[in-house]
This record gives C-alpha cells, sequence and structure tokens, in this order.
C-alpha cells in the first residue's frame, strides 16, 4: 500500500510574509506618530516665536514713541527753577497724609468700637466713636483709653497739637450698654500755613511744566 504526504512549501514562506508585513505596519505608524509630534511642536515654537517677536515689536514702538515725546518736551519746553523743585520736595515733606492717618485710626480701633463719623473743617478733625460698655466698665476709661492710643500712635497724631474730648452719650439698646463720644484733634499752627504754602508751588510748579 502506497501512503501520499502533501507537503506546502509555501506555508514558511507566507508567515514571513506577514511578519514582514507586520513589521513594515509597525514601522510606518511609528513614523507617522513621530512626524505628527514634530508638526506640532514645530506649531507651537512657530506659535512662541511670533508672539515673542510680536513683543519686542510693541516695545520698540513704545520706546520709539517715548524718545519722540522727549525730543518734543526738549524743543518747547522750559526750563524749572532751583526754587520750584525745592517747593515740590517741601511739598512731599510736609503735607498731612490723612491715607496714613486714617489706616493708623483704623489699626487702633478696638474689636468692640466702631468709627460712626469724620469731619475735617477749620484745620480740627472731628471724629465720632461708638462702642459698648461691659460689666463695671466706666466710660471715661473707655474713652480715655482711646484717646490715649491715639496720641501714642506716631502716624496719626502726627501734626497734630492736641486732641480732646468733645462729648459723650450713653444709652441702652436691647439692654446693651451702649457708648458714644467725639474726639476734636487740632492741627499745629504751622502745618496749615505749610500746606497753603506748598500748594501753591505746586501749582508755580505745575504751570512751569505746563508751559
Amino acid at each position: 500500500m502506497i501512503s501520499q504526504f502533501t507537503i506546502n512549501l509555501n506555508k514558511g514562506e507566507d508567515l514571513a510574509e506577514r511578519e514582514l508585513r507586520w513589521r513594515k505596519r509597525r514601522e510606518i505608524i511609528t513614523l507617522t506618530i513621530l512626524i505628527i509630534i514634530v508638526a506640532v511642536l514645530l506649531t507651537v515654537n512657530i506659535g512662541q516665536y511670533q508672539m515673542i517677536e510680536g513683543i519686542v515689536q510693541t516695545k520698540k514702538n513704545i520706546i520709539a514713541d517715548i524718545e519722540r515725546q522727549l525730543d518734543s518736551l526738549e524743543k518747547t519746553g522750559k526750563k524749572i527753577s532751583k526754587e520750584d523743585v525745592l517747593s515740590l520736595a517741601k511739598l512731599e515733606k510736609e503735607r498731612v497724609l490723612w491715607t496714613r492717618k486714617l489706616l493708623a485710626l483704623g489699626q487702633e480701633l478696638p474689636e468692640e468700637m466702631a468709627l460712626t463719623y469724620l469731619e475735617f473743617k477749620n484745620n480740627v478733625l472731628l471724629i465720632r466713636f461708638v462702642t459698648t460698655i461691659k460689666g463695671k466698665e466706666k466710660e471715661f476709661d473707655k474713652v480715655k483709653e482711646m484717646i490715649d492710643k491715639l496720641r501714642a500712635s506716631p502716624l496719626f497724631f502726627h501734626d497734630f497739637a492736641k486732641m480732646q474730648l468733645k462729648e459723650q452719650h450713653r444709652a441702652e439698646v436691647d439692654e446693651q450698654n451702649i457708648l458714644s463720644f467725639s474726639v476734636l484733634c487740632y492741627l499745629e499752627k504751622g502745618t496749615a500755613k505749610r500746606r497753603r504754602g506748598a500748594r501753591s508751588a505746586r501749582s508755580r510748579s505745575t504751570e512751569a511744566i505746563r508751559g
């Protein structure tokens, strides 16, 4: 009896061809991904470069505009006298800095006390406060404590000659004792004159600059 066997000699070649095709596909996919990444990075770099170029150009335009303005001022401006410059410096040194005073006033306020009114008239600052009184606290002690705090504050008391109590009132609201009082703060005598002189100097200097 004769047995026949069929051998497919192309089977090994087909497997090798499939592996080769998959290898080529992987290479193509990898190359495509790399190309996409490079393209994205290149686009981002170009955008950043253009943005930086725009900022640099804007700064150049601003500098050029400032230089033109300076040239114009040098041609048309007038010289400021030494007296005007010294007057402006004196203004900065001697003016009353109300912003700092109000900040210092707020810092010295106790938690249970509030500021209710401010008025500056005829070189006198009027301040009104309201606070609670608890237990055996005395009205005079509350008022004196606040006035002493303000007098001890360099930022607030500077430029003032004296402080004094104007009035105080005690009332009961919702079974709670409430004390309201007002304090007068007098500017030093020379402060008002210095302020008027400084304003006049500032006005002359401003006119000289504008002219």
